[in-house]
């Protein structure tokens, strides 16, 4: 048990965590997931993939200590009406992976809890597994062994993927050679890759690693419970660029349309990156709200357009979920806040 754990353990004995939930009564949690593993997603990356027996934890956990699940319309107005019950808390979703349709939806749905997910439609429409995340699976699952770029048709260079930082390295600069290919090229080099590596990953076979769900999954997914809402076409939201913002919202918001009725006007930045100078135009463009990456609690003086979110995934601990949801751990960040201010 690290030193971490050691310390959570105690001031939850000691009452501090039931203590916390009282001091942040008034504040909105808002919770995170990405994917639910269908493999050994959870192994590869654990923060943004979860294994399923771990989701179902965490969703028992909050039926059982009563915390109030709300769509996250009905938590925005009870912040604006001050009228948020005790324990309010809303569950998202980024991207649309499959494994959210089959794996987690089915868990909400038990338990009768409304949730966001916010979908990035290019690879939606494509119909092919994400490129990026792909990729650097493929490198993780031959960790041990020593990649030529040559063999894939790129520099005359050798990659030790027992490094990490030289797996990353080597994702980084395929993934700049791909700016200019469409998906086709893509799927191509990630082929290519698996057969170099000896990954039998099966691209061309409906694979269902690290693909999004289908139009007609995502239709589905409103009737029990889950409003799908904005997450920009190409998971990208530049800065400094108003036409590039207002061409991402519009082509993600034109899909959704053609897949759900309802309003889409939520939107989660895309990897949580985001600037100030963007909130008129997402204003402009009908966006009611927009969701962060920054940990935290929300109040009825919280930015509508930098709402806090609490990130959760398999790196996290069960404790360290329980302390974050207490409002323990939203207590220590004020008290560093107020300590490195002063």
């Amino acid at each position: 048990m690290s030193f971490r754990h050691k310390i959570l353990t105690a001031i939850k004995m000691l009452g501090g965590f039931t203590l916390a939930q009282t001091l942040t009564k008034q504040g909105l949690q808002v919770l995170c997931y990405h994917g639910i593993s269908l493999q050994d997603e959870h192994d590869f990356q654990p923060k943004l993939f979860m294994r399923e027996d771990t989701f179902r934890e965490r969703m028992a956990y909050l039926e059982k200590h009563g915390f109030c699940v709300l769509s996250l319309d009905e938590a925005l107005a009870g912040i604006d009406q001050k009228t948020l019950p005790p324990k309010a808390l809303v569950i998202t979703f980024d991207d649309g992976w499959l494994g959210i349709g089959t794996k987690a939806a089915p868990v909400l749905k038990k338990y009768s809890f409304p949730s966001t997910l916010y979908v990035t439609t290019r690879d939606v429409t494509n119909k092919v597994p994400v490129f990026d995340v792909t990729l650097r699976y493929l490198l993780w699952k031959r960790k041990g062994k020593v990649l030529d770029l040559c063999s894939i048709g790129l520099d005359t260079e050798t990659i030790d993927l027992s490094s990490s930082d030289e797996r990353e390295r080597a994702a980084c600069h395929i993934c700049e050679v791909s700016k200019k290919w469409n998906h086709i090229d893509k799927q191509t080099m990630l082929l290519k890759l698996s057969e170099t590596l000896d990954i039998d990953l099966n691209l061309d076979k409906n694979n269902p690693l690290f693909r999004l769900m289908t139009t007609e999954q995502l239709a589905q997914l409103p009737s029990d419970g889950m409003d799908l809402q904005l997450h920009t076409h190409c998971h990208r939201l530049p800065v400094n660029d108003p036409e590039g913002v207002e061409n991402e919202i519009v082509k993600n918001r034109s899909i959704l349309e053609g897949i759900v009725h309802g309003p889409l006007q939520h939107l989660c930045y895309p990897s949580g990156k985001f600037h100030p100078s963007q909130f008129p135009l997402l204003q402009k463009l009908g966006i009611k709200s927009a969701t962060t990456c920054l940990s935290g609690f929300n109040y009825s003086n919280t930015e509508r357009f930098a709402l806090r979110r609490f990130l959760d995934g398999e790196n996290i601990t069960q404790l360290e979920f329980e302390a974050e949801l207490s409002g323990f751990l939203e207590l220590m960040r004020k008290f560093r806040q107020v300590f490195q201010g002063s």
